[in-house]
């Protein structure tokens, strides 16, 4: 092989690698408008507002019933996660 055929064959590998880039990058932007218009078309459903939680009365030295309810939450997740 001589360089101009290299040249021509490194010219036809480029311009298939510029291509094919292209027409990812097309399909990408198509998708993601489409998407864009599928999500305005389906919102999502409101949320309620969470309802305030009364402060309880708590002992000085007893932990409130929300630091208990998180404590005992993460140890079950801790425990399912590392069976």
């Amino acid at each position: 092989m001589n360089v101009t055929e290299l040249l021509v064959e490194a010219g036809m590998l480029m311009m298939v690698g510029m291509a094919v880039v292209f027409a990812f990058l097309t399909i990408l932007i198509f998708a993601t408008k489409a998407l864009t218009r599928f999500s305005l078309a389906f919102p999502e459903p409101e949320s309620t507002k969470p309802t305030p939680i009364s402060p309880a009365i708590v002992k000085p030295d007893e932990p409130s019933q929300q630091v208990v309810a998180a404590i005992s939450a993460a140890v079950n997740q801790y425990r399912n996660k590392n069976k």
